[in-house]
């Protein structure tokens, strides 16, 4: 599921880029028929969402090291579990 809706009120951006990247960008577009606007929303889509994930991992790592002395006490406890 995509976090950023697509039903949502339009807005315009204006941004810069250098020669080779609108060369490389409006190559693709010549090649799949997409849209400069198109190949700019999917590639924003695309790194908001790595963007997103790289932090739910950050957060789940701080929040597993947070909890890693509870984690290897647990463990102790547990380890002689299946063994009876």
């Amino acid at each position: 599921m995509s976090s950023v809706s697509t039903h949502a009120k339009k807005e315009r951006l204006s941004f810069v880029i250098n020669s080779d990247l609108s060369e490389k960008i409006n190559e693709i577009s010549n090649r799949t028929k997409l849209s400069v606007s198109e190949i700019a929303r999917q590639a924003l889509q695309i790194y908001i969402e790595q963007k997103e994930k790289e932090k739910i991992v950050k957060e789940l790592e701080v929040g597993y090291r947070s909890n890693y002395h509870y984690y290897l006490k647990s463990n102790e406890d547990w380890k002689y579990a299946d063994n009876e």
